[in-house]
C-alpha cells in the first residue's frame, strides 16, 4: 500500500501539474506504481499546499486497488479517497482542477463499491459525481475534461433501467444517451488536440472507450478511430486490446498485449493473464492454458474466477481432455463470485452440458473467425449438434450473430428471432437476441418490429450482462419515440 503523508492544514492550497506530477501519472498509467509513490512523496515534502499531489495519489490508490482486487483492500482504498476526496472539497482555493479531481474520485469509489456488490453505495457515489460533475459544467462549460465528464454523467444516466431513471428523474437527475455521447466525442477530440489537457490524456481515453463501448451501438469503438494509440502506456494498451477484443478484433487485440508483457518493476495486474488467456484460446494456441492457469495461482481476488475456470474448461474440450474440462465446469459454481458479466455467465453455462459445436464456434466468434465459425455451425455435425431448445436458442443465436458481423442482415434477424422463440427462460442469448434483431429492424426502418424487440428485451429479467443490454434497449426505444 503507498501511502502519502501531507499537513492537515489544506485550506489555502493551489493546483499545479509539476514536472513531477507529470512523471507521477505516467508512472501510473504504466503500472510503475512505486515509481510513481516516490515522485509524489518528494512533490509533497517540497510543495505540502499542491493539491495535484492529492488528486494524484487518488488515481495511484484506485489503480493499486483495481489490481489487486481484494475486497478489505479495496474497502481501505475507498475509505483513503474519500479522505482525500474531502480535503481537496475544503480547500478554499478551488479551482477547475478541484472540481475534476472530484468528479474523478467519486467515479473511483463508484467502481470499486460496484466490485464489493454494493450497489446503492455505488450509486451515491456515481450520484455525487454526477452533482458535481453538474456544478462544474455550469462554472466552465468550456473545459472540454468537465464536458467529457458530464457528457459520461448524463449519457450513463440516460442509459438506466426505465425504473431507476424515473426514480432519479423525482431527485433532479435527468440523462441523455446521445447527447452525452456527442459531448465526450467532442470534449474527447478536443482534450487530445490542445497540449494544455494533455494531463487527462489517458483518463480521457479509458472513460471514452469503455463508456462509448457500453452505450453506442452503431458504429465501431476503434481506438485508432478515435486518435487513441493503443501502446501510449499499458493502462491504454489494456483497456485497448479489451475492447477490441469484444469487437472480434482478437488478432489486433493479441498483437497488443504481446507487446507489453508484464516487466520487472511494474505492479502485478494479473488481469492482465486473464485476458491474454482468453485471447489466445480464441486464436487456437494452447499457450492460453499457461496464461490461465498464471492468473488462478497468483490472482487472490475473487472477480473472473468462475470465468477462467470456464475457459480453461473450454481449452481441455477442444483438446479432447473431457475428463479435465467437466471438473473444471463441476468447480465453477463453488469458486469467486458472480458479480460481473462473464462469472455470472460461467455459472450459466455450467448448468449445461459441454456442446463441443456450440463452445467452438462461440470462441471462434468471440475471436472475429467468423468465416471458420460458420463453417462448424453449418456442417451436418454442426446442425444436428442440439438436444434440447436451450441449446437450439444458442444454435440460432450463434449462427445469427455470424451473419450479423457478416452483413447479412435477413438471415441474422431469422436466426435471432428463432432464437428468441425456442423457449421462455431469461437468458443472455434470448435476451441480445431480441436486442441485435431490434437493432437490425432500425437499420432497416421498420420501427414497429424494432420497438417490439426492444420492448420484449426489456420484459426479460436475471440473466448475465443485464444492465448493459437494457440500456442499449432503452436507448433504442428513446430513438424509436416510444420512451
Amino acid at each position: 500500500m503507498f501511502i502519502l503523508n501531507i499537513s492537515p492544514d489544506q485550506t489555502n492550497g493551489y493546483f499545479d501539474h509539476s514536472r513531477r506530477i507529470v512523471l507521477a501519472y505516467e508512472r501510473i498509467q504504466d503500472f510503475y506504481l512505486a515509481d510513481a509513490s516516490k515522485l509524489l512523496q518528494a512533490e509533497a515534502r517540497q510543495a505540502p499546499k499542491n493539491v495535484a499531489v492529492e488528486a494524484a495519489m487518488a488515481a495511484l490508490i484506485f489503480a493499486e486497488a483495481t489490481a489487486r482486487d481484494e475486497d478489505v483492500f479495496t474497502k481501505q482504498s475507498i475509505i483513503r479517497l474519500k479522505k482525500i476526496q474531502s480535503k481537496i472539497n475544503n480547500d478554499t482555493a478551488s479551482n477547475v482542477h478541484h472540481l475534476i479531481a472530484e468528479v474523478e474520485i467519486a467515479i473511483y469509489c463508484g467502481l470499486l463499491q460496484v466490485r464489493l456488490n454494493n450497489r446503492l453505495r455505488a450509486a451515491s457515489e456515481f450520484l455525487t459525481a454526477y452533482t458535481t460533475s453538474k456544478n462544474a459544467y455550469k462554472m466552465h462549460p468550456q473545459n472540454p475534461v468537465v464536458k467529457l465528464l458530464w457528457g459520461n454523467m448524463i449519457a450513463t444516466i440516460g442509459s438506466l433501467p426505465p425504473e431507476l431513471r424515473k426514480y432519479l428523474s423525482f431527485v433532479g437527475y435527468t440523462g441523455d444517451v446521445k447527447k452525452g455521447v456527442d459531448l465526450m466525442k467532442e470534449a474527447h477530440r478536443r482534450i487530445l488536440n490542445n497540449k494544455t489537457y494533455k494531463i487527462y490524456s489517458t483518463r480521457a481515453n479509458i472513460l471514452f472507450l469503455i463508456s462509448a463501448k457500453q452505450l453506442v451501438d452503431n458504429e465501431e469503438i476503434l481506438p485508432e478511430s478515435f486518435g487513441i494509440d493503443p501502446m501510449e502506456n499499458y493502462v491504454t494498451a489494456i483497456v485497448s486490446a479489451k475492447v477490441l477484443m469484444e469487437q472480434g478484433y482478437n488478432d489486433t487485440a493479441l498483437k497488443i498485449l504481446k507487446q507489453i508483457q508484464p516487466k520487472e518493476g511494474q505492479f502485478p495486474l494479473h488481469y492482465f493473464h486473464y485476458l491474454f488467456g482468453k485471447g489466445l484460446l480464441a486464436a487456437g494456441d494452447s499457450e492460453c492454458e499457461t496464461s490461465l492457469l498464471t492468473f488462478l495461482q497468483n490472482y487472490k481476488g475473487m472477480h473472473h474466477v468462475k470465468a477462467a475456470h470456464r475457459l480453461l474448461a473450454w481449452h481441455y474440450l477442444l483438446a479432447n481432455d473431457i475428463k479435465k474440462a467437466d471438473s473444471l465446469m463441476a468447480l465453477v459454481p463453488t469458486v469467486g463470485l458472480s458479480v460481473i458479466g462473464p462469472d455470472q455467465q460461467a455459472e450459466r453455462d455450467a448448468e449445461e452440458r459441454l456442446n463441443l459445436t456450440l463452445i467452438r464456434s462461440r470462441i471462434l466468434f468471440d475471436g472475429g473467425y467468423l468465416d471458420e465459425a460458420l463453417e462448424i455451425l453449418l456442417s451436418d455435425s454442426g446442425k444436428k449438434c442440439c438436444k434440447d431448445p436451450i441449446e437450439m436458442a444458442e444454435y440460432h443465436y450463434r449462427l445469427g450473430r455470424v451473419y450479423q458481423n457478416k452483413g447479412w442482415i435477413y438471415p441474422a434477424i431469422e436466426n435471432f428471432e428463432k432464437a428468441f422463440s425456442q423457449h421462455q427462460q431469461p437468458a443472455f442469448n434470448r435476451a441480445n437476441s431480441a436486442l441485435q434483431a431490434a437493432l437490425l429492424y432500425e437499420k432497416l426502418g421498420i420501427h414497429g418490429k424494432a420497438t417490439y424487440y426492444y420492448s420484449k428485451c426489456l420484459e426479460l429479467k436475471n440473466f448475465p450482462y443485464q444492465e448493459g443490454i437494457h440500456q442499449k434497449a432503452k436507448a433504442g426505444l428513446i430513438r424509436m419515440g416510444a420512451y
